[in-house]
């Protein structure tokens, strides 16, 4: 099973007719090629968790990439987290103290699946089948199985950096104006390397020093950090960078392997510490790539992934299968969203340079896969390709004459770019189609299709236009961040996420005022029809969203303290506004969308549906991702579980 994230059917038809994707039309000669129902919404962890789980969200309760917590500790009212995985407590947390520093017994805290239900993978080890499941979004620590059969796996889409977020670059700069400035997704980090000067020494930061007390210290802790020397040559464009024993030697627009760091705690007598296995620093990777060395020296430093060597956290079942690739293949990325979309946004990459970094891990991905695939005999391989889905999101104006976000100068240069990527991709069809056995089942599969993102939806400027959500006196609107600055005592809905709105519910929520029962339901329709009226200010005539789903009325069974209230597919054209989604109102209802994260699925689900291919026909009609779970059991001869929704949708293998 061949997983492409964000394949669109439409965009793979028209190859295919136009004769530019061979494989997959034998696929689909063989057998079947269609749309597939995707989830509500459309995202990504919801999607792959109808897919893991052969159920919807009533089952997972993964209902966006964002949820949050409606009753935290300290003052914030809501707090916002990855919705699949968080830290979550396993008891209190133990360790002796050294007067600033404290050397932990236990620390109270560990990453946990938030994906409930069960997985595909689990009843067929179970009876003694074999799984192999590599980089599948939603599944952050790795879900194990028990039973006779054999099961590796290896985590993707949600797992984090060394530092506990989903990536943050380092860039190198001359310019001051840059010095010290943090953005989205990463930071600049100024080294005068121009004019006469040819080295700078630096460092590089990780997380927080987790050895140091928090008692001992007023204010943020103290980062990790590793000493780093830049020397360019005085003529030629060539860039020598030293950080701990190792030394590379790089021209301009060349990319580096992927180089071992360890971010030292510096506690005294960390020999002797690490003698006894405590842990006494942080290890971690890292790529560099030289973006230019004359006249003015700048460098791209990536996130510093989890060293699969030596992982510090469970990224694959069994521990050890992380370890293996990298002992077979080298070093390789492990940060849930490798293609660095910050770095292109925020100016730190230009287009060709992403291009080449997202080709960099594709073809890296693509060495692992073969090897895999050609070890193979039976049971069920899935590996995942989510290059499909990033470089769909940031090059879909290209392809759109009418986006707004359209760079002029650049014309129709990056036009051709996702046909490309999809051309490449039946390559890799067609590798598989090679290697297949008589009784062997090929299924290609997307979770969802794309379309262009021409106009933002605040969805809290909306709900604060209409008085559902009420700011505190003198609080400006477009400064209201993380929801910091609204008054709960007067609000009765909130927008976090990318399509969730939510009540300020009694009993639920850390300062609700809606009741519970008639007045939480006459709201519900309420946010609905208010939500469904709206128009766009620059097109009268047009309604940004399509459709609104009442939750608890889509969903049998919902976690109330999960789940959203309702949640809003919007249009062709249109997609939440940047703001939002943690918690903001930002400065129009309705606005153009000029960044360069330019298409997007997050919308009403039934015009993005995913892609079905296989090499034999489907025995029933509109297939569904929750399906998929269902009939991978059944082709490897096991039975549905009864918390499994789906249903088998080819019928046995043989």
């Amino acid at each position: 099973m061949l997983a492409f994230d964000g394949m669109d059917p439409v965009v793979l038809r028209q190859l295919m007719q136009a004769g530019k994707a061979p494989n997959f039309s034998d696929l689909a000669n063989r057998g079947t090629f269609q749309p597939i129902k995707t989830s509500d919404p459309p995202q990504t962890p919801v999607a792959f968790s109808n897919i893991i789980s052969g159920a919807d969200a009533g089952i997972h309760q993964v209902f966006d990439f964002i949820h949050r917590d409606p009753h935290p500790e300290g003052q914030s009212a809501v707090r916002p987290f990855f919705s699949t995985s968080d830290i979550r407590s396993t008891g209190t947390a133990r360790a002796m103290s050294l007067g600033k520093w404290q050397i932990p017994i236990s620390s109270g805290q560990a990453p946990e699946l938030l994906r409930r239900g069960g997985a595909f993978w689990q009843p067929l080890v179970q009876q003694g089948g074999s799984a192999k499941v590599f980089f599948l979004p939603s599944n952050y620590p790795p879900q194990g199985a028990t039973g006779p059969g054999d099961l590796e796996t290896i985590s993707g889409m949600g797992t984090p950096d060394v530092q506990g977020s989903l990536g943050e670059f380092t860039f190198v700069t001359p310019h001051t104006s840059l010095r010290g400035r943090k953005v989205t997704g990463g930071k600049f980090v100024y080294a005068n390397l121009r004019g006469t000067s040819h080295q700078a020494k630096l460092e590089l930061e990780g997380p927080e020093n987790f050895l140091l007390n928090p008692d001992a210290f007023d204010g943020p802790l103290p980062r990790l950090k590793v000493p780093l020397v830049v020397t360019r040559d005085p003529a030629k464009d060539l860039v020598m960078i030293e950080i701990q024993e190792h030394r590379l030697l790089l021209k301009v627009g060349e990319w580096s392997d992927w180089v071992p760091v360890n971010l030292p705690t510096e506690i005294p007598g960390s020999t002797l510490l690490a003698a006894a296995q405590a842990p006494v620093s942080l290890p971690g990777i890292v790529r560099f790539y030289v973006k230019q060395v004359h006249p003015e020296c700048e460098l791209y430093i990536s996130p510093i992934n989890i060293d699969p060597l030596k992982s510090t956290t469970p990224i694959s079942q069994p521990d050890d299968i992380a370890q293996q690739l990298a002992q077979r293949h080298g070093r390789y990325s492990t940060l849930g969203i490798p293609e660095d979309y910050n770095a292109l946004q925020q100016g730190a990459l230009n287009e060709d340079e992403f291009l080449q970094q997202a080709y960099l891990l594709h073809d890296e991905r693509v060495d692992q896969y073969r090897h895999v695939l050609s070890e193979f005999q039976s049971g069920c391989l899935f590996y995942y390709f989510g290059t499909t889905d990033l470089v769909s999101h940031m090059f879909w104006r290209d392809r759109d004459p009418q986006h707004p976000g359209r760079d002029p100068a650049q014309g129709d240069r990056y036009a051709n770019v996702i046909d490309d990527l999809y051309i490449h991709m039946d390559g890799l069809v067609g590798e598989t189609l090679q290697q297949l056995r008589d009784k062997d089942t090929l299924l290609v599969i997307s979770d969802h299709g794309f379309t262009t993102y021409r106009r933002s939806v605040n969805i809290n400027r909306l709900l604060w236009e209409h008085d559902f959500l009420v700011l505190k006196p003198g609080v400006r609107p477009a400064t209201v961040n993380f929801l910091e600055g609204v008054d709960w005592s007067k609000t009765r809905a909130y927008a976090l996420g990318l399509n969730s709105v939510f009540v300020n519910l009694q009993g639920r929520e850390k300062h609700g005022i809606v009741p519970p029962g008639a007045e939480h339901r006459q709201l519900v329709d309420e946010l609905a029809r208010v939500l469904l009226e709206i128009r766009d200010p620059q097109h009268p005539d047009a309604a940004p969203i399509k459709s609104v789903i009442r939750v608890r009325e889509r969903f049998t069974e919902v976690d109330s303290k999960i789940a959203p209230d309702l949640i809003v597919g919007y249009e062709h054209g249109y997609r939440v506004g940047w703001e939002t989604p943690l918690g903001g109102l930002g400065q129009h209802t309705v606005s153009d969308n000029l960044n360069r994260w330019s298409g997007d699925h997050c919308v009403a689900s039934d015009l993005v549906p995913g892609i079905l291919l296989a090499n034999r026909p489907l025995e029933v009609e509109a297939p569904a991702l929750t399906d998929l779970g269902p009939s991978i059991l059944e082709l490897c001869g096991v039975g549905r579980p009864n918390d499994m929704a789906g249903r088998p949708v080819f019928g046995k293998n043989v």
